[in-house]
């Protein structure tokens, strides 16, 4: 009876340290891409094999940060996106209690290749970010759908919240949901010293938080490296992709504000702003404190595509 109980109590001092040794503070973070190719590269119409294997690598380089992610357990997962529904200045957070919103592939689209994903968003925490942020004067605010605050409406998500999510989602997990200015488009290099400081905020909103939290960047590369893609074709596309790959695998500050800054107008990548939005973070918190390793850096189209994660 005495070894039983010696190794009961040996059982719940274990489980109590353990309990202890949870941290509740931002865990992790992760860049996701939102191209439909990464998505279901069975849909992708090429020829090509290379181009075939990219697209299979950057799809099993997010089911691997998906897994990584729920490893970490986070109870908050913190995403921002290029492609939200934006205010043209301000850096929005949504506030209902529920996200819908569904994604399809470049080469099948709905209803026959629809990709669904419904979340639950903490609207309170992210109300308490949004009056935190803007009581530090920064230029934020927050948005509701076909109601109050926290209501239950399903506020419209798309590829830029979905496909990340569709990944990365976790039972456990609330979402708070950070959509970046239209702003973006055209002044995403004067947007830099803003969106650090923001980083840097954010960062200590968040560390005050008693629970774990995941940062995920939903964000593609450049978007200029086929002449007959949307975009036409840039010689800026390749440097800009191998200069955040850099920046993602060593959190180098010079290649992703520098080389990568000076690049991005012409390379034309939704990403760069999340990017610098988290580097203000990662500065915020050391960035000898972060262990960054990047998963998948290819274009199999005319986009390219990064899967990048980041650990302390």
């Amino acid at each position: 009876k005495f070894n039983v109980c010696m190794a009961t109590s040996e059982v719940i001092c274990c489980f109590l340290c353990a309990l202890l040794c949870v941290r509740s503070e931002v865990v992790g973070s992760f860049i996701m891409p939102h191209g439909g190719i990464a998505l279901s590269p069975a849909h992708f119409n090429t020829t090509n094999e290379t181009t075939k294997y990219e697209a299979w690598m950057l799809h099993k380089a997010c089911l691997q940060a998906g897994y990584l992610l729920r490893q970490l357990n986070p109870e908050l997962i913190v995403l921002s996106t290029p492609h939200g529904l934006a205010d043209l200045k301000q850096f929005m957070f949504y506030l209902n209690s529920q996200g819908y919103g569904f994604a399809d592939t470049d080469n099948c689209v709905c209803p026959s290749c629809c990709y669904n994903v419904s979340v639950p968003i903490d609207a309170n925490t992210s109300l308490n970010i949004v009056q935190q942020l803007q009581a530090f004067g920064a230029n934020v605010s927050s948005l509701t759908a076909y109601g109050p605050l926290g209501n239950d409406e399903q506020f419209p998500l798309r590829w830029g919240e979905v496909i990340p999510l569709y990944f990365m989602q976790s039972q456990r997990s609330r979402v708070v949901i950070l959509s970046q200015p239209s702003r973006r488009y055209n002044s995403d290099v004067a947007m830099i010293p803003e969106l650090l400081l923001l980083g840097k905020q954010l960062y200590a909103i968040l560390q005050t938080l008693s629970e774990r939290v995941v940062v995920v960047i939903s964000g593609d590369l450049a978007h200029t490296h086929l002449p007959d893609g949307p975009y036409g074709y840039s010689n800026a596309s390749e440097p800009y992709d191998m200069a955040c790959g850099l920046w993602a695998s060593t959190l180098n500050t010079s290649a992703l504000l520098v080389t990568a800054a000076g690049l991005v107008d012409k390379a034309l990548s939704c990403g760069f702003t999340g990017f610098v939005l988290l580097h203000g973070m990662f500065q915020a918190a050391g960035l000898a404190n972060w262990k960054a390793e990047v998963l998948a850096n290819f274009h199999p189209s005319y986009y390219g595509m990064m899967v990048a994660a980041f650990t302390r």
